[in-house]
């Protein structure tokens, strides 16, 4: 798997990912990849033929890494739209661990996705870190109103499938978060 996440990174060429959750749950990511460990993988995404946002992915989770016939034909007209000039990322994300992943995250003081995609933990959590631990990261939350919570909300490593950041969803929703008044 490193092997092949390698060359697609080399030959910046845009993939399909199929990962799998838990037993009964699994999703597919589209992007090229950006960096890797021997952990977690860096995928800036792209929707339909836009390049935006990044993920962060836990390698065990990937199933099957897939850049066949169809794929390569979307890669030549990412190319052809000039999206593939926007691929990368200006600032190094340490990938080690999650601790690691956070702790950069945070150096940036920007919002992120947290998403725990299993079927024992199925959420969905937004908003600015606050405190990062051994077993666990704290996130103020915000809400479809652009509310924040009053208290944050802790995630465990363990249960976390994704972490998401600086995407257009994320980056304009961020501009209009509010706190309610008391």
């Amino acid at each position: 798997m490193i092997e092949k996440i390698k060359s697609y990174k080399e030959n910046k060429q845009r993939v399909r990912l199929f990962r799998k959750f838990s037993k009964n749950r699994a999703g597919i990511s589209n992007g090229y990849i950006l960096d890797f460990s021997e952990k977690f993988i860096l995928l800036h995404e792209t929707d339909d033929f836009r390049i935006d946002g990044y993920s962060i992915l836990p390698i065990e989770q990937i199933k099957k890494l897939r850049f066949n016939k169809s794929d390569k034909y979307f890669d030549k007209m990412m190319k052809w739209e000039n999206q593939t000039e926007k691929v990368g990322i200006n600032y190094f994300i340490d990938l080690n661990s999650w601790e690691s992943v956070f702790k950069s995250l945070q150096t940036k003081e920007i919002n992120v996705i947290v998403e725990c995609e299993g079927s024992d933990v199925n959420s969905f959590t937004i908003g600015p870190i606050t405190k990062i631990g051994k077993k666990h990261v704290h996130l103020i939350y915000f809400d479809a109103e652009g509310f924040f919570e009053k208290s944050s909300s802790s995630i465990d490593y363990d249960s976390i499938t994704r972490v998401a950041f600086d995407s257009q969803y994320l980056n304009i929703f961020s501009k209009y978060t509010r706190h309610r008044k008391a």
